[in-house]
């Protein structure tokens, strides 16, 4: 495949062609006179945070559904969290579940192990055993506090871990001793405190810190060995949006004031990673106080209305979005633009400024906390190579891609 246009290349944007040949990008130059492409070509998105439920919550979402979303928002890659039903803490239901991606996925996949209390003595072997049959690239979103006993991992345990394997450690960081319950909405009874204690005693550690929320836990972040994420609903959204999205208002952890959300946003550049945290609910789970939102499909797109809008920069968040999370998580061959990389692209038009509506999104949750935003969605996605989004109409089908 031969394609030329506008794209992002070390920093810059260039005028050049791309020469992709099994799936790599084989040359980029000036001399390249391939198909043209209208708009500007990036990196497609590695989302680091997404829950994709399916197994028993498949009402909810499910890979196929959650990968397909994915998809039309710009993303190549998604992470997978392992709080699904059952719970993903052996190499039984880690393999399972593999299965089930390798045949539902639209994009390529890849799943964390999950860490609790009843397997935390034996994580090595676990590890080791996975190891032996699938690349594992982290362990979590490992959970401090939780709803139900059994997933809750202490500090100690943490640091047990920690000690006992090299894999990437996510935790989200909410101390239990500052959270008094769930109820809607829950950013009063989830303490800012709760974050606040955990993530002071994690740092050290060198791992890798969940949906900060906090401007105060990120400086915090920021100057340890630890790296950071954050979501676009910590950026965008606050307790002020409280009137607009009443019963569906909680997300773990809460949303903050609007002043924290603005400093988050200016301070963009201070985070490592930028990920959706993909949790769908139906409305009747919401209405009784389940946490989360859907964000993979919008992700990309609101972060490109930020770029247009000069709110941040387009080379901020290509690092954030596809360069780091292959960084930090290690995926080979992912990332920027560059000749050996997948060649995984995705293409926005900045004059092409959509408004978001639940109705045109591919969630089997069927809402969005950000309805009425503006976004740019991407025209065309290159996945591998291969042309697989174009206008809208998906070329592929479920199944796709690849397990990472």
């Amino acid at each position: 495949m031969l394609i030329s246009g506008k794209l992002l290349y070390r920093g810059d944007i260039i005028e050049a062609g791309l020469r992709i040949e099994e799936g790599r990008i084989k040359e980029i130059s000036k001399g390249i006179d391939g198909r043209k492409i209208k708009g500007l070509i990036l990196p497609a998105a590695i989302d680091v945070h997404v829950h994709l439920r399916d197994f028993e919550e498949r009402d909810k979402e499910t890979i196929k559904s959650g990968s397909l979303s994915a998809l039309h928002g710009g993303v190549c890659l998604v992470v997978d969290q392992p709080n699904t039903n059952p719970f993903i803490d052996s190499p039984a239901v880690f393999k399972r579940r593999v299965k089930e991606a390798s045949k539902k996925s639209y994009v390529d996949y890849s799943l964390n192990l999950g860490l609790t209390s009843n397997n935390v003595a034996n994580i090595r072997q676990i590890v080791n055993e996975i190891r032996s049959n699938f690349p594992i690239h982290a362990i979590g979103e490992i959970f401090l506090q939780h709803s139900d006993a059994r997933y809750q991992v202490s500090y100690e345990e943490l640091g047990k871990a920690r000690s006992m394997t090299d894999v990437l450690l996510t935790v989200h960081a909410e101390d239990p001793a500052y959270v008094e319950g769930n109820d809607i909405p829950n950013f009063l009874f989830r303490k800012e405190m709760a974050e606040l204690e955990a993530v002071r005693n994690v740092v050290k550690l060198g791992i890798h810190i969940c949906h900060v929320s906090l401007y105060e836990s990120l400086k915090l972040v920021h100057s340890s060995p630890s790296t950071a994420e954050v979501t676009p609903h910590h950026l965008l959204l606050s307790k002020e949006d409280f009137d607009r999205l009443k019963g569906f208002i909680n997300v773990n952890p809460p949303l903050r004031s609007r002043g924290n959300a603005e400093m988050l946003l200016k301070n963009f550049n201070m985070f490592d990673i930028l990920a959706s945290d993909h949790a769908p609910h139906r409305e009747e789970d919401k209405l009784r106080s389940a946490s989360g939102f859907p964000g993979v499909e919008t992700m990309y797109p609101l972060m490109m209305s930020l770029v247009r809008n000069h709110v941040i920069g387009l080379n901020d968040l290509v690092e954030r979005i596809a360069i780091n999370p292959a960084k930090i998580f290690g995926f080979r061959s992912y990332g920027e633009i560059e000749v050996g990389n997948f060649a995984n692209l995705a293409v926005f038009d900045f004059s092409d400024v959509r408004i978001i509506r639940a109705t045109e999104l591919h969630s089997l949750c069927q809402w969005t906390p950000y309805e009425g935003f503006e976004a740019i969605f991407p025209h065309t996605v290159i996945l591998r190579g291969e042309l697989v989004l174009e206008g809208g109409e998906v070329l592929i089908e479920p199944g796709f891609g690849s397990v990472v």
